[in-house]
């Protein structure tokens, strides 16, 4: 359910005088009429849903949303013109914006905001302590509760310091939705409810909240975890999660626990992933059957689990066949930089073909490639080569951090992948001699 409603006008009360009226509000997708549910600070902690108003509405010319935690603001109707007032707004303040508004409608609003002010601090948190209450009985997984919760909050707080009780109520109901729901919904919604003003957690407890919480996505998504939560977390702890484990336990038995089972967890699927129970699915050999795509989610799988925490260790390594098969490939196609410019100036041999054809299946036979056929070979080449390097880093932790320009092969001319590329670039096969005259000359 969505927070934020549209202030389209207030109630017209139709009086000879002026009139501090109520809004208005209309939510997309609704026949309904809202109106705002407020403290007697007038924060608006949830809305009314009306079927028939039963009122004249004063629609204004410009709608402004309304949402829940915010200050709603106040429709002062005088003269047939609706004059919005913000609700902390000062006399001074409200004469600024509004100098044809009459005095004694701003004394009567100053007044009232005075009188609803003046309610006591016990009277008012009791009134919170029991919306708390109701909020608990009926939890739901969504931005709306955590705005009740956060209007509420702010409430207890701008009605003066709350009792310890209160404050320890506020905590626990905020603990027991995290861990009801903090695996089951965005990060966002998360953050948004660990960072609410006057409750919000040190950094430390936020720390372990999150932590926690990826944990519980890995018991549930395994290594299938969404890419967006990969992103944010390894923004988060750039140390990775085991390290991270590893600093938050209470003890070793504790860590040890903890990241046995996930590393066992992460062994299971990543074999599984290599080696299906049908045979005839495996791709543990088959370089071509891997998307660059899914190579580099299973690197970032990694990277966000922690660097070289030796847990990884066998998991990361039964991606060491695939990694020896291509990089055998590409040592076999590309160790002879001579063999390309002889192949892209018209010259090209059947031997060489066929090692092309070990990478890519659309080399042709028996005939040199024409132009547009070229573009797509070197492009496959190149395409994996950097499967290769996504590999590298795969199965060699220390690599993970760096550029792709910073990881060498033995055996790969690397000379001639930057001519490759160039050539890929220019759609210009004739320019390789060249391009690798000045490597050479470099």
């Amino acid at each position: 359910m969505d927070e934020t409603y549209q202030m389209i006008g207030c109630i017209h009360f139709e009086t000879d005088s002026y009139a501090i009226s109520i809004p208005v509000l209309h939510k997309q997708r609704s026949n309904y009429v809202y109106i705002p549910k407020t403290d007697h600070h007038f924060i608006v902690t949830d809305f009314y849903e009306i079927e028939e108003l039963g009122y004249k509405v004063y629609y204004l010319a410009e709608k402004r949303p309304i949402s829940i935690c915010q200050k709603t603001p106040i429709p002062i109707i005088e003269a047939g013109h609706a004059y919005i007032l913000e609700a902390d707004w000062t006399d001074a303040e409200i004469c600024a914006n509004h100098p044809r508004l009459g005095r004694e409608a701003v004394k009567a609003f100053i007044s009232l905001r005075t009188r609803m002010a003046a309610k006591s601090a016990k009277v008012a948190h009791g009134e919170v302590e029991s919306a708390i209450q109701d909020l608990l009985a009926e939890p739901v997984r969504s931005r709306y509760w955590i705005s009740k919760f956060a209007a509420l909050v702010r409430s207890a707080f701008e009605s003066g310091q709350p009792p310890e009780f209160l404050v320890r109520m506020m905590d626990d109901a905020r603990f027991k939705w995290i861990e009801k729901y903090s695996t089951k919904t965005s990060l966002k919604l998360v953050t948004q409810l660990m960072e609410i003003p006057n409750l919000a957690l040190k950094a430390g407890a936020a720390k372990r909240v999150l932590l926690k919480r990826f944990e519980g996505i890995l018991g549930t998504k395994g290594i299938f975890v969404p890419s967006g939560e990969l992103i944010a977390y390894e923004q988060l702890f750039p140390e990775g999660i085991l390290p991270a484990i590893r600093a938050d336990a209470e003890d070793q038995y504790d860590y040890w626990r903890r990241g046995s089972q996930i590393g066992k967890m992460v062994n299971d699927q990543m074999y599984a992933l290599l080696n299906p129970a049908d045979g005839t699915q495996s791709r543990k050999h088959e370089p071509a059957r891997w998307s660059i795509a899914e190579l580099d989610r299973v690197l970032s799988f990694f990277t966000v689990l922690g660097g070289d925490d030796h847990l990884m260790e066998q998991a990361a390594g039964f991606f060491h066949p695939l990694y020896d098969v291509l990089l055998s490939d590409l040592q076999a196609s590309t160790s002879n930089r001579y063999e390309w410019t002889s192949a892209l100036s018209g010259r090209v041999s059947e031997r060489f073909l066929y090692g092309l054809s070990e990478i890519t299946d659309i080399v042709p036979v028996n005939r040199a490639p024409e132009t547009d056929e070229w573009m797509r070979i070197i492009g496959a080449v190149l395409e994996s080569f950097r499967k290769l390097i996504v590999l590298a880093k795969i199965i060699r932790p220390p690599l993970r951090k760096k550029n792709g320009d910073e990881v060498a092969f033995e055996g790969l001319d690397h000379a001639l992948f930057d001519a490759l590329r160039k050539v890929y670039i220019t759609k210009n096969p004739a320019a390789i001699n060249s391009l690798l005259q000045v490597h050479h000359l470099k």
